[in-house]
């Protein structure tokens, strides 16, 4: 497996030009600044979780785009080679369970979040969903100007094109299953 950085620069640039989109064009699609893409496709910068995110809909692809390297047919995934985004200054470590394909619009992710943390995450595409499932623990989600809490064994499911967060009260890492289902127009 190759460096995620790597990948996510390789991805970037393909992805890109294969939409004919200037890195101009790309930044005001995202929201990311031109530099800040720049040094992306040359790998000299690790993006946060909401950096890809941002991108992703900006390029109107799946934040898998970013990360694969090459699909099988048959998919085992063992949590030790899942790609894992860190976003530290949040607490959150993010694994890819399974990707978004055009004929599957959906995305299944493992998160986890530190203990006393909260994840601010930017709205994905229009008409996007969220599903959360919770195993244990607490969970408080933002969403549409209501808090919900979860406990473990509850699931929610809310849009996600609108602002929203992830906070952990515990003193524990905090572990969840979110589905992120993509409206095809």
């Amino acid at each position: 497996m190759q460096n995620l950085t790597q990948t996510i620069s390789k991805n970037l640039a393909k992805l890109r030009l294969q939409n004919r989109l200037s890195l101009d064009k790309l930044s005001e699609r995202s929201g990311v600044s031109k530099a800040m893409l720049s040094q992306i496709e040359r790998g000299e910068s690790n993006p946060t979780v909401n950096t890809l995110w941002k991108i992703a809909t900006g390029l109107r692809v799946s934040f898998y785009d970013l990360l694969q390297e090459d699909r099988q047919e048959i998919e085992l995934v063992r949590h030790a080679s899942c790609p894992l985004i860190n976003d530290t200054a949040n607490g959150l470590s993010l694994f890819s369970l399974f990707f978004f394909f055009f004929y599957k619009p959906f995305e299944v992710f493992t998160a986890k979040l530190q203990p006393q943390c909260t994840h601010f995450a930017s709205p994905h595409a229009v008409g996007s969903e969220e599903y959360v499932l919770l195993s244990k623990g607490a969970l408080y989600i933002h969403v549409n100007n209501t808090d919900y809490k979860l406990q473990g064994g509850d699931a929610l499911r809310f849009p996600a094109d609108q602002p929203h967060h992830y906070h952990n009260p515990g003193l524990q890492e905090l572990s969840f299953h979110c589905m992120l289902y993509h409206a095809c127009s």
